[in-house]
């Protein structure tokens, strides 16, 4: 179960199931309670769409006081659609916050940083340890989706940090739904190797066209990695429904901000 919560201006999605583990602490942020204005409003934390940095330095600012944090704890990466997997932990050196890796998910065993995955319709996919106290985050469109990216990011968590895949625990976020995300061929023959896809599509009123359920889809890479399914939690809100709390770049025609997703070991 997902509940919306408010810090100071800072309203926020959170899973009750993820608020019982005590060792972490997350949120999938909604639009409000920043400042930017426009189509960015408010609570953007992206330039790349137009919005001033001056305004996306402010949001940032909001966040981190309504959580408690300081903004370089923030990990950013650049989103780029792809499957790469940057793996943080004590051997790792830092990088520039001004010239992020191009990578779509993170994980670490190591406290006080804040794995951060930008969305605005793609699904934000938190992995959560509990015994090793690992976590992770995925950033899913249909592109990372057709790689199997959440898939690959629990075959890591057990690779790199020796996670079993039975004691994770996997929290998707806010997304675009079936009702709203109409995708064509290109995007239905990408995923013609999972072999679940007629689950998670939809043929379309229109010959070529079809409803995605991209949530449900990264739930069944979850399920194939190993993950029991009572161990996946979904948010089951649409973004492009719901203006008034997400960006949405399907249901703003492109021109909108950006949300975010973030997880932190204390």
């Amino acid at each position: 179960m997902f509940r919306i919560a408010q810090k100071e201006s800072v309203k926020y999605l959170a899973c009750t199931a993820a608020e019982a583990m005590d060792f972490f602490f997350h949120g999938f942020c909604t639009r409000q309670g920043g400042v930017s204005e426009g189509p960015w409003a408010s609570l953007n934390v992206s330039t790349r769409e137009g919005d001033s940095e001056a305004q996306v330095r402010r949001n940032y600012e909001r966040i981190a006081t309504a959580f408690g944090i300081a903004v370089p704890q923030f990990l950013l990466v650049n989103q780029v659609h792809r499957d790469g997997v940057l793996i943080i932990d004590r051997h790792s050196l830092p990088f520039a916050c001004d010239a992020p890796p191009a990578f779509d998910a993170i994980m670490t065993d190591q406290p006080g940083l804040a794995l951060c995955i930008k969305t605005a319709d793609c699904v934000p996919v938190f992995l959560v340890d509990p015994v090793r106290r690992v976590i992770g985050a995925v950033h899913a469109g249909w592109k990372g989706t057709a790689l199997q990216i959440a898939e690959k990011a629990v075959r890591e968590m057990v690779r790199r940090f020796d996670c079993r895949p039975e004691d994770l625990e996997a929290f998707i976020g806010p997304a675009i739904g079936p009702c709203c995300y109409e995708v064509d061929v290109s995007v239905y023959q990408a995923m013609d190797h999972h072999q679940e896809r007629d689950f998670f599509f939809i043929a379309g009123l229109e010959k070529g066209k079809w409803m995605l359920d991209l949530p449900l889809a990264n739930h069944h890479q979850l399920l194939r990695a190993g993950l029991p399914s009572e161990h996946i939690q979904t948010a089951d809100l649409c973004t492009a429904c719901h203006p008034e709390l997400f960006f949405s770049h399907r249901a703003q025609g492109g021109d909108t901000g950006r949300q975010l997703n973030f997880i932190m070991i204390r």
